[in-house]
């Protein structure tokens, strides 16, 4: 965080936003890590037909679970780009997640292999995988009262899926595509090596309890995970977004 430092994040992000205002584009600014930069975004609104700000962020899982002090036992595993900050950066995150500021969450998802995050800052690869882990690492947070189940909701499927104006998918309508994750709680586990999914093989959130467990997935309806159990046959469907002038979808190139 000395290298890719505050004062970094803030003048590029000030710079995107001080633009898109400018000349009235449609922003969406990832991986913001910093107290600092959060003041260049408004709250949007909590009623859900109401249409997104002009100029919205996200907040990456590691930023909103690990601080610089995690450097100390993880070292460069949770190396990424822009780097984790201080508590009190990673505290205003979760703030912001409840206030608005924060529109959508993302992953970071980078299952580089375990030798390429060696050598320290200057050498190790930035990224780490974290898919298989942002639910339960998301609802730890609802646990500790940073944000609700319907905040989490929003953050994670409707508003993705609004922002980027994907077609069918992201709420539980009528005529939707089903897309599900059915959890459970109060059913501790804890994350070892024999679980990992990821082809990398590693993870840093290796060690971690979880209250929560993904019980089943559906992708378009097929059941994909069902109690540990994986339908490696199946395969998804090319999403597909909206075409504001018709309202019909496109496939995605």
């Amino acid at each position: 965080p000395l290298i890719r430092s505050e004062e970094a994040c803030y003048e590029s992000s000030a710079l995107a936003v001080n633009l898109a205002r400018q000349f009235g584009t449609r922003l969406h600014v990832a991986h913001v890590t910093t107290e600092k930069e959060l003041q260049l975004f408004e709250p949007a609104s909590d009623e859900p037909t109401s249409p997104l700000p002009q100029i919205t962020a996200e907040a990456v899982i590691a930023h909103l679970w690990f601080s610089h002090l995690d450097y100390q036992e993880k070292g460069a595993l949770i190396k990424c780009n822009p780097a984790i900050k201080r508590p009190e950066d990673r505290e205003a995150l979760r703030k912001a997640l409840a206030d608005g500021r924060i529109t959508t969450i993302g992953t970071d998802h980078a299952p580089h292999q375990l030798k390429d995050k060696q050598g320290g800052c200057a050498k190790a690869a930035s990224g780490m995988p974290m898919v298989q882990f942002s639910l339960v690492t998301m609802l730890a947070l609802v646990d500790e009262g940073v944000l609700t189940l319907t905040q989490l909701v929003k953050l994670m499927c409707h508003n993705p899926a609004r922002l980027f104006e994907v077609s069918k998918r992201g709420f539980l309508r009528p005529g939707y595509k089903a897309d599900i994750a059915i959890v459970r709680p109060h059913d501790p586990w804890t994350v070892t090596e024999e679980v990992i999914q990821s082809k990398c093989g590693w993870s840093p959130m290796l060690g971690q309890r979880y209250d929560w467990r993904v019980a089943k997935t559906l992708c378009n309806g097929h059941v994909v995970l069902d109690e540990g159990a994986f339908d490696s046959q199946y395969h998804g469907e090319a999403i597909r977004f909206r075409l504001p002038e018709s309202g019909e979808g496109k496939e995605n190139a």
